[in-house]
């Protein structure tokens, strides 16, 4: 009896460890409701309900405004055409959400130069959505502060950095509801901040005062605190960029980092500020394009290029699902960073980087094409043929699939996406949400920071 008693002794916290881990890591308790919405939807509904697409610019050929908004940007073939920002829903844009029912979108400054205009493309799009039968949108942009803003008819606030400083995390607090109140005016609903990473490298190229300190537990409680005043007020945060880009001397935008931590090293340091975060229930993570071997050191073959690399965290099952989902046991939804940086184009075709994203774990995928004119259909089309073809072959499994979606459309559920009535605004709503960008209390809350 005495040796029964010791060897169940000995298993017993090891059950209980195996039952924690599994409890924790399981699939989020999804509502039935929920459930039942991703039942009914088809393949290709599924495909484009984890979609993020941006409608940024669209061909010189396509547009008839002034011939000084064209600007230089580089196509699919590399190729450099001239484009012009996108203000106004137009036939390509129309029928890519609808055709393709896509799930979310997201903006940027180019979008959103004109705040009326904004207002009436983001409503369009929703209302297309609905039309079309498909769930609303998740409409996200990057509003950081400092340098990383897309709206500037309001107040923009100082860098993460400069907030950091002040020691004063209820000041983080206050930004996120400020940019929840500033962004749900004109009907965005999720913000791609905090910034996560840690300021470790000073030789780093993007990072920098992006970030709240170099301290991991400061970075942590501050974004935390910015995380808070968004939840709040009913903004969708987004936690950024995991496992961390803090310690890189490459642009993500341009090239490969390549971090050379240990995983012991990151546990003490870039892995801090993730897990305060999701301890405060982060609803979206970003992924990182960064090469990580102390994570993962396996490699990967790029079909665009045929060269053999290791994994970016975007496409590291040992990174999101093996150390995000089971290790930290974050249940949200997962993003990628934009698709179209280098760091992933240059090396993976299309299709081949949304499929391999989505067997790592990642739920939403952002930018994976860029659409500006009506041939470039053919191309998510292609993109659309291959992951069907990817399902059917088991390469990409169908339950890997539903389950993102089920994260994707709870979270819509959650921030109240779902239930929200969507109209095209009349003139009093447009001069309505003027005074709330210009509210006052921005800027003094600005000139409080930086004095």
């Amino acid at each position: 009896m005495k040796r029964h008693f010791y060897i169940i002794a000995l298993i017993l916290p090891i059950l209980l460890f195996s039952c924690k881990s599994a409890g924790q890591i399981a699939k989020t308790n999804f509502d039935s409701d929920v459930i039942q919405t991703v039942k009914n939807m088809d393949t290709r509904q599924k495909i484009g309900q984890v979609l993020m697409i941006n409608f940024r610019y669209c061909k010189a050929s396509e547009y008839s405004g002034p011939k000084t908004n064209l600007t230089d940007f580089e196509d699919a073939s590399g190729k450099i055409v001239k484009v012009a920002p996108l203000t106004q829903i137009n036939s390509t844009a129309k029928k890519v959400i609808q055709d393709y029912h896509i799930g979310n979108v997201i903006l940027f400054a180019e979008n959103l130069s004109d705040l009326n205009k904004a207002a009436f493309m983001i409503s369009d799009m929703q209302l297309l959505s609905k039309s079309n039968s498909d769930l609303p949108l998740i409409i996200s942009v990057d509003q950081e502060g400092g340098r990383v803003n897309r709206i500037f008819q309001t107040a923009t606030f100082p860098p993460a950095k400069t907030i950091g400083n002040t020691q004063k995390p209820e000041l983080a607090y206050t930004e996120g509801k400020y940019l929840a109140m500033q962004l749900k005016a004109l009907g965005i609903n999720l913000d791609f901040a905090p910034v996560c990473d840690v300021d470790s490298n000073p030789l780093n190229p993007v990072i920098g005062n992006r970030s709240f300190s170099s301290n991991p537990e400061t970075a942590g409680e501050f974004a935390s605190q910015l995380h808070k005043g968004m939840k709040d007020n009913k903004l969708i945060s987004c936690a950024k960029h995991f496992p961390g880009h803090g310690d890189t001397d490459v642009d993500s935008h341009v090239g490969l980092p390549l971090v050379r931590r240990s995983k012991s090293e990151w546990q003490k340091l870039e892995a801090i500020p993730f897990k305060m975060v999701i301890d405060e229930g982060i609803p979206v993570i970003m992924t990182a394009h960064i090469q990580y071997p102390g994570l993962d050191s396996s490699k990967i073959t790029s079909k665009k290029t045929g060269r053999t690399i290791i994994r970016p965290a975007t496409l590291s099952k040992k990174i999101l699902t093996g150390i995000l989902r089971e290790e930290l046991h974050y249940n949200g939804v997962i993003c990628t960073d934009a698709m179209d940086m280098k760091a992933i184009s240059n090396n993976f075709s299309e299709s081949q980087a949304v499929i391999e994203a989505l067997n790592a774990g990642a739920d939403m995928i952002c930018n994976p094409i860029s659409i500006i004119e009506q041939s470039d259909l053919a191309r998510i089309e292609k993109m659309y043929s291959e992951i069907e073809e990817a399902l059917n072959s088991g390469k990409l499994s169908k339950s890997r699939l539903d389950n993102a979606v089920l994260r994707i459309v709870q979270l819509k559920k959650d921030y109240g996406i779902l239930d929200k009535k969507y109209y095209r605004p009349t003139d009093a709503d447009l001069k309505k949400i003027r005074t709330q960008l210009e509210n006052p209390e921005f800027y003094t809350f600005k000139n409080r920071i930086k004095n």
